[in-house]
């Protein structure tokens, strides 16, 4: 950070900040294009009727990025600079995604069975590179925005990237619904559209002046690395108390990629309101995102965390109430508008709020360790949804729902153990 009076230094900061939201507003909107939540379920089910497959998606996009973490927590912690991973792993996911487009034109609609592995492949690419850049990141926007600012700038990456992401659902539906474009190029269509707007993102991202920042002296072979990470875990009670509450809220996933199969499969929803639904979804980050950023930075990232997953809880209830009325497909469809309304705000609000929170906590040269650490533990419960694939085929949805919110009530009562600002103090010695 520069020091005050510094206008170079501020003018870098500013920089950083506008080059970081126009990135997130890209970002955003490409990801309405894919999304993990809608788009992606829907896609492998057209290849596939396997619920464990169809779960099998969300558990590859959410373990792909967070799991490589820890290893780039290795690689990144004797280096004052984290910007070449981050572009070496955006060329990576360029080639992921353009590889998806191709196999899906090439091969979706004569062997869907070939597609679908070669999806999970190209897919694999895709992911692995993002969670090789996700510490490099987080890194640099910790060097470069203002903790202060830390609540604005995410909130308005996601407030402006819910605004064109709404258009973007719009464009989806129109995709979808179109008899122009016939499976599988309409989703091939859906690919190369997010290829076009993350391009152009990860490019200005790379622009930002990145300072040098304090490393660890004498980095440690991966092994010892890896070794050092439940020490670290252990002599620091706010980061556990921190780890419990990220844990406990990924496992509320193991439901969401079938909220859309449940609203195909039993309430009989046309494919084109997959496009509704993902402006639903931004829209709900429209209205509030802004109460995250507020949140964030005039009470903490606590009260952020509180407040969502007190929404995720009602969310899942509504979600699992829903389900014992199966045989109303009109409240169903109703009651699953409500619950799509918050889902990528409350992914938002999370994000937001764990990244926020652990900068608090973090010391500098070990703050890639502790995203790693952070990152590649919650990368476990990614595997949540092929249990929750697997348990839908075995039992019902109504379990799976109701599971959910189970979880959802969980992680609100560790969300609320989680020290205020005030209280967030460093590391503890040994014990």
């Amino acid at each position: 950070m520069s020091a005050p009076g510094d206008d170079r230094g501020r003018e870098r900061e500013r920089r950083a900040y506008r080059l970081g939201i126009v990135n997130g507003i890209l970002f955003m909107m490409g990801m309405a294009f894919i999304d993990p939540l809608t788009v992606l379920p829907a896609l492998v089910s057209r290849l596939t009727s396997s619920e464990v497959l169809i779960g099998g998606v969300s558990t590859l996009g959410m373990s792909g990025w967070f799991l490589p973490q820890i290893f780039a927590a290795n690689y990144l912690q004797s280096r004052p600079f984290k910007r070449p991973l981050y572009v070496c792993a955006a060329a990576f996911r360029t080639v992921g995604l353009i590889s998806v487009v191709l196999v899906l034109i090439g091969l979706a609609e004569a062997r869907p069975a070939a597609a679908l592995a070669a999806f999970f492949l190209a897919y694999t690419c895709y992911s692995l590179a993002g969670g090789f850049s996700g510490p490099a990141f987080l890194d640099i926007v910790a060097k470069t925005i203002p903790g202060a600012r830390l609540g604005a700038f995410f909130g308005h990456r996601h407030f402006w990237g819910s605004m064109g992401a709404i258009a973007c659902g719009a464009l989806v539906r129109t995709i979808l619904a179109s008899d122009a474009f016939a499976f599988p190029t309409d989703y091939a269509l859906l690919f190369a559209g997010s290829l076009l707007l993350f391009a152009p993102g990860w490019v200005l991202f790379s622009m930002i002046q990145e300072p040098r920042g304090r490393v660890v002296q004498d980095p440690r072979p991966l092994l010892p690395f890896l070794m050092a990470a439940p020490r670290t875990v252990r002599r620091h009670r706010e980061f556990r108390l921190l780890l419990m509450s990220r844990m406990l809220s990924g496992a509320i996933g193991i439901a969401l990629p079938f909220y859309v199969v449940y609203a195909r499969r039993v309430l009989s929803v046309p494919e084109s309101t997959i496009g509704t639904y993902i402006a639903i979804q931004m829209t709900g980050s429209v209205v509030l995102v802004p109460l995250w950023a507020y949140l964030n930075d005039r009470r903490g990232p606590r009260s952020l965390l509180v407040a969502a997953m007190a929404v995720y809880l009602g969310a899942a209830g509504i979600a699992f109430t829903a389900s014992l009325f199966s045989h109303a497909p009109p409240f169903g469809r109703a009651a699953f508008m409500v619950v799509f309304f918050p889902l990528a705000a409350i992914g938002s609000g999370s994000f937001m709020g764990y990244t926020n929170y652990l900068f608090a906590i973090a010391p500098e040269e070990q703050r890639t360790l502790y995203i790693g650490i952070q990152n590649t533990l919650f990368a476990v419960t990614a595997f949540l949804p092929l249990l929750g694939g697997a348990l839908v085929a075995a039992t019902s949805f109504s379990l799976l729902f109701g599971l959910a919110t189970a979880l959802a009530a969980a992680a609100l009562a560790v969300t609320l153990h989680l020290p205020g600002p005030a209280c967030v103090g460093p590391p503890q010695r040994d014990v």
